[in-house]
């Protein structure tokens, strides 16, 4: 006979049921907004990363000052020719003059040694000045810094405010990246005329103020010095800096056109042209920097100009 005993009931599992006050609530989804927030917020700050892009045609990259530096190092003025002295024409003697002539003054040809020695030694000054000036230079053109520094100094001790010799200071300092010394030799040019286009093309490339206002200060200089290519090389530089090679190639043609001897202005202004696609002047113009950079310090490199020159002409 089985026994059937009645079985226990499983206890009933109690529902947890918990509702959230409107306070507790209101801070956790507080917490989720303010979190996402931030997180957006981080990701805005974030520096964009750098665009990558070809440039329109491999154009060689100058070397030389750190900067792109307009060639303000031009060569000495000629020589002023010596002083004669000349006879000064005086009126017919009347007996009025002769009356009211200064007994005491000492007669013309007493006070003829005095002059003319003076005349011999300003001279000899300026042959000394000319002479150091075209040495300065020519170390300079040979890439002989030092030299050229030492002599420019020389001429600036004898003559304080000599243009060539700041300018010459300015352009060697420019190169060495001592730009603070480069705007304080073109200030003081600048001090002496206001207006002067190497100097004002010169210290253009350390403004600080955006590009429209450097464009606008180059072309106003440009209105009153319209035959300054360092100006218009400075004005150049400016816009290739914007890849505006158009204007660029423009203002570099008109450099070039006032100063067809200077190796740097046919250079760029052949990079410009490369830059244009226009690939058979710009293997010309390479060509002619080549030629004309007879010392090979103008301020490119001459073994990247030569490639690229036999790059474009093949590609004719």
């Amino acid at each position: 006979m089985k026994i059937y005993l009645p079985q226990k009931k499983a206890p009933a599992r109690k529902k947890f049921n918990y509702t959230l006050g409107i306070v507790p609530t209101a801070i956790i989804i507080g917490l989720i907004l303010g979190t996402a927030g931030g997180i957006y917020v981080w990701i805005e700050i974030q520096p964009p990363k750098a665009a990558q892009f070809s440039s329109p045609s491999p154009a060689v990259i100058a070397r030389a000052a750190p900067r792109a530096a307009p060639p303000l190092v031009l060569p000495p003025d000629a020589m002023p020719e010596a002083e004669t002295p000349t006879k000064s024409i005086q009126p017919p003697a009347t007996e009025r003059r002769m009356q009211t002539a200064a007994p005491r003054r000492a007669p013309a040809a007493q006070a003829a040694p005095a002059a003319q020695g003076i005349q011999i030694q300003r001279q000899f000054e300026t042959d000394v000045i000319f002479t150091t000036l075209t040495a300065a230079y020519q170390a300079y053109q040979n890439g002989d810094l030092k030299t050229a520094e030492q002599r420019y100094r020389e001429v600036l001790h004898k003559d304080s405010k000599n243009r060539d010799a700041l300018l010459g200071m300015a352009a060697i300092s420019q190169q060495q990246g001592r730009d603070d010394n480069a705007m304080q030799y073109y200030k003081q040019v600048l001090i002496l005329d206001p207006r002067d286009p190497a100097a004002q093309a010169g210290i253009s490339a350390f403004s600080t103020a955006d590009a429209a206002g450097k464009e606008s200060r180059l072309k106003i200089s440009l209105a009153q010095s319209p035959q300054s290519s360092a100006l218009y090389f400075a004005l150049g530089n400016l816009y290739s800096e914007q890849s505006r090679w158009s204007d660029a190639q423009q203002a570099y043609f008109n450099a070039a056109k006032l100063e067809p001897a200077n190796a740097l202005f046919a250079f760029y202004l052949a990079t410009s042209l490369d830059h244009l696609g226009q690939a058979k002047l710009a293997a010309q113009h390479y060509r002619n920097a080549l030629q004309l950079d007879a010392t090979g310090n103008a301020g490119f490199d001459r073994v990247q100009t030569e490639q690229r020159m036999k790059q474009l002409q093949g590609n004719n």
